[in-house]
């Protein structure tokens, strides 16, 4: 229960101030509030580390020291990834978002292996000693970043009219409506697959705990890989048929996965979920960050990337569909409806555009 409480303290913050985030990301300076972020994410981290020291450390300042911690940070998906198109040139925005997911997902699966390790060595109070001072020493560095001076957004305005403006640019806008609706269908329905990967090592497909970390692997490597196919189809393909393609795949290979009974073909399948979540991940990033507006790019961005929180979500209604119908029929079943969902979604909302083109 307390690390229940623990995880909507972070979470909540995040997704409740995401879209006002975005507004302050489109007003202010992007690298100045990446840099802010770094530093003022420290204070609550270095507190906690006093109290710890002090062995007065109790719940509650845990708590409050999170939800402190989750608001700072709620700028900074938003502002980070915005910043990107600031730093390369177009033509090269869709290696750099790859390279960014690549890096996010490759720390997300070594940080805590590495902070496993560490916990032994140096302790619980150790480990958040490096973490405080890698925030400075990231702060510190992108101090030295050199930017062209850019034209501030209008700080007169209405904070909540321009978190209505972001809302209503993406209404209007077929494409960037397209793939943050699929983002969030594929976070429901199907992004947190890999929770019940230890059902279908022991139940289905019978392997040990070896079995289970190659199964947990798998779309890791197959993320690295789709790399290589996203850099290559970026050239030839357009931009709009990859982001169907990749929300097609993604739960028709994990469909696959659930009927598979072999376990290396169960790999593979997962390598290919792997690189379809990743691959439509780093399209609808570029997506974004070449067709909105610099103004509004800050809000846009923020609202995509609020389906991370619906990953909470997405764990219940997995969840319950394992429960009653399974783990392999259950989500098989999930991403049949996400499958459904996102075809029906891009027929409705691109075909117009289409149709449009081919009259011209």
């Amino acid at each position: 229960m307390a690390l229940g409480v623990l995880g909507l303290s972070e979470a909540a913050p995040r997704l409740i101030l995401s879209a006002v985030g975005g507004a302050l990301v489109d007003r202010y300076n992007r690298l100045r509030l990446v840099i802010l972020i770094q530093f003022f994410t420290a204070v609550p981290i270095f507190i906690f580390i006093a109290l710890y020291f002090a062995d007065v450390l109790q719940f509650w300042h845990i708590l409050a020291l999170q939800v402190v911690t989750s608001v700072v940070r709620s700028v900074n998906p938003s502002a980070s990834q915005s910043l990107l198109r600031e730093l390369v040139p177009e033509e090269a925005l869709m290696s750099a978002v790859a390279l960014f997911t690549i890096e996010f997902n490759f720390a997300r699966i070594v940080g805590p292996s590495v902070g496993g390790v560490l916990i032994l060595w140096l302790g619980v109070g150790g480990c958040f000693v490096i973490y405080g001072i890698t925030l400075i020493a990231a702060g510190l560095g992108m101090l030295f970043i050199d930017l062209p001076p850019e034209e501030m957004g209008k700080g007169e305005e209405n904070l909540l009219r321009e978190v209505k403006e972001g809302f209503q640019y993406i209404l209007q806008a077929p494409v960037i409506l397209s793939s943050i609706a699929a983002a969030y269908i594929l976070s429901i329905f199907v992004g947190t697959y890999q929770r019940f990967l230890p059902v279908f090592a022991k139940e289905i497909l019978n392997v040990g705990p070896e079995g289970l970390g190659i199964l947990m692997a798998a779309p890791g490597l197959g993320a690295v890989a789709s790399m290589l196919w996203v850099a290559t189809a970026g050239e030839q393909w357009r931009r709009e048929t990859m982001l169907w393609v990749t929300t097609a795949l993604t739960p028709l290979f994990l469909m696959l996965f659930c009927l598979s009974r072999h376990f290396w073909l169960s790999v593979a399948l997962l390598a290919l979920v792997g690189g379809g979540q990743i691959a439509f991940r780093t399209v609808s990033r570029v997506i974004i960050q070449i067709d909105v507006p610099h103004a509004l790019l800050g809000r846009v961005m923020s609202v995509f990337v609020m389906d991370q929180g619906m990953r909470s979500l997405g764990s219940l209604v997995m969840g319950i569909f394992a429960s009653f119908f399974g783990a392999d029929v259950g989500l098989a079943l999930t991403s049949a409806v996400s499958l459904c969902l996102t075809s029906t979604l891009f027929y409705y909302l691109l075909r117009p555009k289409r149709n449009n083109v081919a009259s011209l």
